[in-house]
């Protein structure tokens, strides 16, 4: 016996010893500015956490919200942590299974960090898509971005393939092609191409690179300052998408099944490009329920209503139909536009669902003029089999449709 105590001892000892070597052995690197980056990163992320849970009124809010934060993780280290202007690429915000942030499905959002010491030169090809804009914002004091430039696939310069060059350069580089000038500081490019239809049009290609350099010159190797940088820019993308619920209007609490308008003067340049209206609102809709949703369509560009959850996210956004676009619709005999929106399919010509969620947000984009006058949707919430038999009546030319 006396020897076990002997041992177990011994024992505490030793790990005690190990705890204090390993204590000191991190202490070394506490004050290193990527360590007091990170270490404010993940104190960040408990408070999403609990802003999460405190907001969600169900399991499944929470559990989804869980998830949610996770995917912001990874988006906010591809687009922030990862962004390296000296070697710059465009980072994908979205997958397949990630749409987060109130991204629309059907777009591609591309991003990259640019440096206002070098100059940089883009070229690509414009595809077919609706709408392709390039979005060049500086970096202000707060952390978010102003607006230095913005060109779309009508004012970029294309030539007749379609091919076309944007250079980003502190002076005009005197050569073909598109020029933004920037300045001295750092910012970053955000990339958006609206699809009518992914079965037929084709999408934008676009590459970057500094000018004056090769593909593989010698490039310094990393340092605290700039790893703590990536970090504090993934923070910041973390703390913008996990509160979007909260500090965008129509926030998650406002009065569901209206629909307010805003643009970029509301929602600010590094969230809205110049020639996208956004009608937004807020959804309430039982299992028992649909929601029927009218509006007057536009001749625009591009136009779609995408629903989301109340974290702002396509919830599998790849396999269902959580968003139509104006080439996805059917137009009834009235000229209107209405979508059935519920929890799950239904054989609505224009259906919609919600992925099982009964609140959330539902928003409307139109890409056209900047005066574009969008007239506001109408929102009526029904019992299921009354909203399908209504929708039906109308779509079928009916003047009056049951109740």
């Amino acid at each position: 016996m006396a020897r076990i105590f002997v041992v177990t001892l011994l024992l505490a000892f030793a790990s005690a010893s190990l705890a204090d070597d390993e204590a000191a052995s991190t202490e070394r690197f506490s004050q290193l500015e990527s360590v007091q980056a990170y270490d404010r990163f993940i104190a960040k992320l408990d408070e999403l956490r609990d802003t999460i849970l405190a907001d969600a009124t169900n399991e499944r809010e929470a559990s989804e919200g869980m998830r949610f934060l996770l995917r912001i993780v990874a988006m906010a280290q591809d687009v922030g942590g990862d962004a390296y202007p000296p070697a710059p690429h465009f980072a994908r915000m979205d997958t397949k299974r990630r749409k987060v942030g109130g991204d629309n499905p059907d777009a591609e959002y591309d991003n990259v960090r640019w440096d206002g010491n070098l100059d940089y030169k883009i070229t690509g090809n414009i595809g077919s898509v609706d709408s392709l804009s390039f979005t060049v914002l500086a970096r202000g004091p707060s952390g978010r971005g102003k607006s230095l430039g913005y060109v779309d696939e009508r004012t970029i310069g294309a030539d007749a393939n379609g091919d076309f060059t944007l250079w980003l350069t502190g002076e005009d580089p005197e050569a073909p092609g598109h020029w933004i000038k920037t300045r001295p500081g750092d910012g970053s490019i955000l990339v958006r191409q609206y699809i009518g239809d992914r079965e037929s049009e084709v999408l934008a290609t676009y590459e970057i690179e500094v000018v004056g350099q090769e593909r593989f010159d010698p490039l310094p190797p990393s340092n605290d300052a700039e790893v703590a940088r990536g970090i504090r820019g993934a923070s910041f993308a973390l703390t913008g998408v996990g509160l979007l619920h909260r500090y965008v209007s129509p926030s998650l609490t406002d009065p569901p099944n209206v629909f307010l308008r805003r643009n970029s003067d509301d929602f600010g340049a590094d969230i809205s490009s110049p020639g996208n209206l956004y009608l937004i609102g807020t959804y309430a809709v039982a299992e028992d329920e649909a929601l029927i949703v009218e509006v007057e369509p536009l001749d625009v560009r591009f136009w779609n209503l995408a629903i989301e959850s109340p974290w702002h996210e396509s919830v599998d956004y790849a396999k269902r139909k959580g968003s139509r676009t104006h080439d996805d619709v059917t137009t009834d005999p009235d000229g209107m536009v209405r979508f059935l929106v519920a929890h799950a399919r239904s054989d609505h010509p224009n259906y919609l669902e919600t992925a099982g969620h009964s609140r959330g947000f539902m928003t409307f984009r139109w890409v056209g003029e900047r005066d574009t006058e969008a007239p506001l949707p109408t929102v009526t919430r029904l019992p299921l089999a009354e909203a399908v038999a209504r929708a039906g009546a109308l779509a079928a030319g009916e003047t009056s449709s049951p109740r």
